[in-house]
């Protein structure tokens, strides 16, 4: 079994890259905003598996680490994102909120609004797991 501070690192970057690959897609209909309930449901189940204890506490303070760690790694990438789309495609100021080729900070506020929405998913995620989780606990018992 893995323990609790592997399950937290490795779902919370994998869940980070994936929304940050997918959120960089230029598609219409594309929808990003997937992945972190499922990263906040990995945690929380990965976390949850071998019976123990406060297993529950467990799993959601397991949930709430991934979708931190997803926050600031969705954050980072996406401002990487921006800042290549700045020097290499050239858009008009008007087109990325940008002054003079800088990031201005409503840019980046926007990213961190974007990184905290995430981590909110990603936090509901793991609580719509918690009662399947406590079910299937309560079932094995009876």
């Amino acid at each position: 079994m893995r323990s609790f501070r592997s399950i937290v690192w490795w779902v919370g970057i994998v869940g980070g890259i994936v929304f940050t690959i997918h959120a960089s897609f230029p598609n219409v209909y594309s929808w990003p905003m997937i992945w972190p309930p499922i990263t906040g449901a990995t945690a929380f189940w990965l976390a949850t598996r071998q019976p123990a204890t406060h297993r529950l506490r467990t799993g959601l303070a397991a949930t709430l680490a991934a979708a931190l760690i997803a926050g600031v790694i969705a954050f980072v990438g996406i401002s990487i994102v921006v800042t290549i789309a700045l020097h290499v495609m050239h858009p008009t100021p008007a087109q990325l909120g940008v002054s003079n080729g800088l990031v201005t900070a409503a840019t980046l506020a926007a990213l961190a609004s974007l990184s905290g929405i995430t981590v909110l998913e990603a936090i509901l995620g793991g609580v719509l797991a918690l009662p399947v989780r406590y079910l299937q606990t309560r079932s094995a018992r009876a």
